[in-house]
């Protein structure tokens, strides 16, 4: 005996399987969220350490030198660290160091 589907049979299981696949509970779906997040956190983490080792250097030539250096030039010839001065604002009246947006 030959089986025959109403036409409404296959384009609903093509829905379930779409919905199925987009729902949160998807493991593989999840798997990537849980991938992209820890990326951010990483790349996060590394910027907030990046700018605490140049304060840190920024303070060790105001103790080697008696005063903030004019630019973060200055900092990278005192320590020889390779500084991208553009990712910072730098005041050199104060020493103050923050990240660019």
């Amino acid at each position: 005996m030959k089986r025959v589907f109403p036409g409404w049979i296959i384009p609903l299981g093509l829905c379930l399987a779409l919905i199925a696949c987009s729902d949160d509970k998807n493991p593989a779906q999840q798997y990537g969220n849980t991938m992209v997040q820890s990326l951010k956190t990483t790349k996060n983490v590394e910027k907030k350490v990046n700018v605490l080792s140049v304060q840190k250097s920024i303070q060790e030539y105001h103790a080697a030198n008696g005063r903030y250096p004019t630019d973060l030039n200055e900092v990278a010839a005192f320590n020889g660290m390779a500084l991208e001065s553009d990712k910072y604002e730098y005041n050199p009246a104060t020493g103050a160091l923050t990240e660019k947006p």
